[in-house]
């Protein structure tokens, strides 16, 4: 009887705080890129880049203009949103194979990770997937994922078979790897990912419309990863693209693993029609994701949702598209580890604010916890950006950090002789280095992001700049040892 009694007040308990939800807590919607760069969008001063719809999000909310990855690889940035951890204290610090010589670092580990999802789950709230899955898989419902039409090297899939009718079209490729970085198909776009991911979960808000609970809904697009492959319509003219190409004197100054490693892993021969090809597509495959986006806000409004759901956008990393040399990621330069950070809800937040200081990825979820008056845990790095963006307080630090282990990386050309690199970076400089006790070189890279944004000349081994170096590596060795 006792036990009855108990599951009675038990059941009441939930129905009362599901109700009391269903009245103020509001909805999320998490859009999420994959290798999606800052620029990737019109808003982020790329006026060729074809992204209205999440472009007048931006116009209408927060955006941050640079949000910074913790590590610029998809599983280990992933791990250290969904946690609020740097990817040290994670363990996870690559994605590929165990290091054979791990580092001292990885004795810090936390032995249970906190995961932020939990904070809605516990409200009553169940996180919905639409596309791709990484890292506590377990933690959401998924509802669906499509194939695509080629594999990374651009060979069709099966479903490509069935829809690609001319197999010819060219293919541009790195040239170790053989990574499609770049193709034009002659078909309909509603046959690609991000059409067909858009209309699932187009049909899931219109099932969720009929209900009055509060929901989490995330559409995890797998664009613009590679293989990357548009359509003809969303192909981006590259002549309208303004992106530099390395010079050899900019390529002298940069750091020897750079040069010899990530070069080769990532290094393409291409010519200037190539090049287009791939920076055409890139930012078509986003192109088409936007006008994903715009079918959800539509179906939002439709549903009567659209003012109570939080509409936020970020990536997981982004993308080089051969500025440096190097295409894809796995290095510290802002196309690869800033990315789109946005936050759409006019209940609570300012219209229209741009954030100038620098942040980090994993303060996005404890953001969401905040607006929707959720808990996030008290043991994390993380911190919600609403104090920030209300003007209530200042940036929690004046420079943020991403980090990788290169001895944990899959391929053997970057963890032979690849360490634990990190970045720090600040409004005005970034300096990156190996920062490991398995290997005493440095091997650095310092950049005046004030009169080099672009990054181009490596300043590490100027004399001019030793106090800038030293200033900088202490506040990156105090980081370290406050987050061990």
């Amino acid at each position: 009887m006792v036990k009855q009694v108990r599951n009675f007040f038990l059941i009441a308990a939930i129905i009362l705080v599901t109700e009391s939800l269903g009245a103020t807590t509001p909805n999320i919607l998490w859009i999420m890129f994959d290798d999606g760069r800052a620029d990737a969008l019109g808003c982020y001063d790329a006026p060729w880049a074809k992204t209205p719809n999440l472009d007048a999000l931006a116009a209408n909310g927060v955006r941050f203009k640079t949000a910074v990855v913790q590590n610029p690889v998809c599983f280990p940035s992933r791990t250290s949103i969904k946690t609020g951890l740097y990817a040290h204290q994670t363990g996870v610090m690559a994605m590929g194979k165990p290091a054979k010589n791990p580092g001292a670092y990885r004795k810090h580990i936390r032995p249970e990770l906190p995961h932020l999802l939990k904070g809605w789950i516990a409200a009553g709230i169940e996180p919905i997937n639409v596309g791709k899955l990484h890292a506590f898989k377990s933690d959401f419902q998924q509802i669906g994922t499509v194939d695509a039409i080629v594999n990374n090297n651009g060979d069709l899939t099966p479903y490509g078979k069935t829809v690609v009718h001319d197999n010819s079209f060219e293919r541009v490729r790195t040239d170790l790897h053989q990574w499609m970085i770049g193709g034009v198909v002659d078909i309909d776009a509603k046959h690609l990912r991000p059409s067909r991911l858009g209309e699932i979960a187009v049909d899931q808000i219109r099932k969720l419309g009929a209900s009055d609970k509060p929901f989490f809904l995330r559409v995890s697009f797998h664009s613009p990863h590679v293989a990357n492959v548009i359509d003809r319509e969303h192909f981006i003219d590259p002549a309208t693209i303004k992106l530099p190409l390395p010079t050899p004197e900019s390529l002298a100054t940069k750091p020897t693993y750079e040069k010899e490693h990530i070069r080769v892993y990532a290094g393409a021969t291409l010519n200037k029609k190539q090049i287009g090809i791939g920076r055409g597509t890139y930012y078509g495959m986003v192109h088409l994701v936007d006008d994903a986006v715009g079918r959800l806000i539509e179906t939002l409004k439709d549903v009567g949702l659209f003012e109570n759901t939080i509409i936020a956008v970020n990536s997981d990393q982004g993308f080089q598209l051969g500025e440096h040399g190097v295409w894809k990621k796995r290095d510290f330069y802002d196309n690869n580890v800033c990315i789109p950070m946005i936050f759409h809800y006019p209940k609570a937040l300012p219209q229209g604010k741009v954030i100038e200081d620098p942040v980090e990825s994993i303060d996005f979820l404890p953001t969401l916890l905040d607006l929707c008056e959720l808990e996030a845990p008290d043991n994390i790095e993380a911190q919600s950006l609403l104090p920030l963006i209300r003007g209530e307080a200042p940036p929690r630090s004046e420079a943020v950090f991403s980090e990788h282990d290169h001895a944990a990386d899959i391929y053997d050309e970057l963890r032979d002789t690849g360490r634990r690199r990190v970045m720090v970076r600040t409004k005005e400089w970034k300096l990156v280095i190996f920062m490991d006790e398995r290997l005493s070189e440095k091997d650095g890279a310092l950049y005046d992001l004030k009169n080099d944004p672009g990054e181009r000349i490596n300043l590490f081994n100027d004399p001019k700049y030793k106090s800038t170096i030293q200033r900088l590596n202490t506040m990156a060795v105090q980081w370290d040892k406050r987050t061990r």
